[in-house]
């Protein structure tokens, strides 16, 4: 399809794509609208789905035939024009299109917002504090006595359950005198205070010793996400049929054979601190990264579209959402953490248009670059990835050549190697100097602020005795 687009840049970051669709096209689209409308409608005299295109086009008019063909159509043909374009739309766009023309090719327009260019101060050989790694005071011990939970038995106990224990319970609940399908359970292993079980039932519970019963009701909310306790008073009957508590063994060489790939608790504490090492050592590199792109985010003049924050604030709440725990709304998550959406929103918004900017630096200092990622360095990074997740490779390239993807990922490769140059290029001085060069004051801005009225134009640091 031989599409042309014509791109007439506006204000405030808009443009407009001229588009026109050959002949040819407009036919083929304008028959397959028919068509569709011949195996949908219904007329007298003619099985469903059997009704000739004539009679369609007869009965309907070609004006509900082109409406027809444009509610699928227009949005391809803007996709093409968009892709042949380069473009980056922000926002969906606005149409003017006059009509279907019976002859000839068919022209609209489209008014779209695009992604802003950034303007680049200095960004090569910025210095930038980079801190020392260090491993948190305790964390080894932590680390120990993670493994020691893992490892640890249960036992019986002859004794009322008390926080931390683990019970064997029988329970059902029942609704208005009429016992609840779906809602009870046999011989269920439960920690009190360990997450699972509802404030109720820890509360209950604790203080009971096996082979009692303990009946109490608990009221759901009118929008709990489980339907059959949505807005209802359950009364729960609890069987206490087992006290355990959890027995933690001594960290010993034979822990260490039983329950690590280590022979001995010396291997295992050197592996750990090992772990610690790295982690702390990572957290320091992704802390320069970030203090690095900051900087030449501060050096850059970037105006950042609404409707970028707004989906991004979106993006957020999707994402946040999708993270909850199962059963739980995001409405109680509201509930739970005393917020609001609208407050919600508000507090996302500066984070969400900080990320926004960050982007676009990015891909300015990337456009600056001239950083181009190729087909073959796409498809190494496709292997890599089926390999480290245990996919066939020929299956995952395939997806995402032909079902979406590709492109996507060589712009996030594009952003992450114009990342690296940014870090290559600046200069780590120690965390301190960063500091203190933060709080660098000046006379003129004591004046400023204080009414001072001398000034030497020397910079001030802490220290100074004036």
């Amino acid at each position: 399809m031989a599409l042309t687009a014509e791109v007439t840049t506006l204000e405030e970051n808009r443009v407009r794509l001229d588009v026109a669709v050959p002949q040819d096209e407009v036919r083929k689209r304008m028959d397959a609208a028919l068509r569709k409308l011949a195996r949908e409608v219904r007329i007298p005299g003619f099985r469903a789905g059997k009704v000739p295109p004539a009679v369609v086009l007869q009965r309907l008019g070609r004006d509900a035939v082109a409406e027809e063909m444009l509610r699928s159509a227009l949005g391809d043909w803007y996709n093409d024009a968009v892709t042949e374009s380069g473009l980056s739309p922000i926002d969906d766009p606005e149409f003017d299109l006059d009509s279907v023309p019976e002859e000839g090719e068919l022209r609209f327009s489209a008014t779209v917002p695009v992604r802003p260019k950034a303007t680049l101060g200095e960004y090569r050989g910025l210095e930038v504090g980079r801190a020392e790694p260090e491993v948190p005071e305790g964390a080894l011990e932590e680390q120990l006595e993670a493994l020691r939970i893992r490892g640890a038995r249960l036992s019986p106990v002859e004794r009322p359950a008390a926080d931390q224990d683990y019970v064997v319970i029988d329970f059902e609940g029942a609704s208005g005198g009429r016992k609840l399908r779906g809602v009870g359970a046999r011989d269920y292993l439960a920690q009190l205070g360990g997450g699972r079980l509802l404030p109720e039932f820890n509360e209950q519970l604790a203080g009971v010793p096996a082979g009692e019963t303990v009946t109490f009701s608990v009221s759901y909310g009118d929008d709990d996400a489980r339907g059959e306790l949505r807005g209802r008073t359950v009364d729960y009957s609890v069987t206490v049929k087992q006290v355990q508590e959890r027995v933690l063994p001594e960290l010993d060489d034979d822990f260490a054979l039983e329950h690590t790939e280590f022979e001995t608790m010396d291997e295992v504490r050197a592996d750990i601190e090992k772990r610690l090492a790295e982690a702390a050592e990572q957290s320091v590199d992704e802390l320069f990264r970030r203090m690095a792109i900051d900087a030449a985010v501060a050096n850059a003049t970037v105006e950042v579209p609404q409707v970028m924050v707004d989906r991004r604030v979106g993006a957020i709440l999707n994402q946040t959402a999708q993270q909850l725990p199962q059963g739980v709304s995001f409405e109680q998550y509201l509930a739970a953490t005393n917020q609001t959406i609208d407050g919600l929103i508000e507090e996302l918004r500066p984070d969400a248009e900080m990320a926004v900017r960050r982007e676009l630096v990015i891909e300015a200092i990337a456009d600056q670059e001239g950083v181009e990622i190729s087909d073959e360095q796409v498809e190494e990074q496709v292997r890599s990835d089926a390999e480290a997740t245990g996919r066939a490779v020929d299956r995952l390239l395939h997806e995402l050549r032909h079902h979406g993807g590709w492109e996507t990922l060589r712009a996030d490769l594009r952003i992450k190697r114009a990342v690296e140059l940014l870090i290559e290029a600046s200069k780590p001085i120690p965390m301190a100097q960063a500091e203190a060069r933060e709080k660098l004051w000046t006379p003129e801005a004591e004046r400023e602020n204080a009414g001072a009225e001398d000034s030497t134009g020397k910079l001030w640091t802490p220290g100074d005795t004036r």
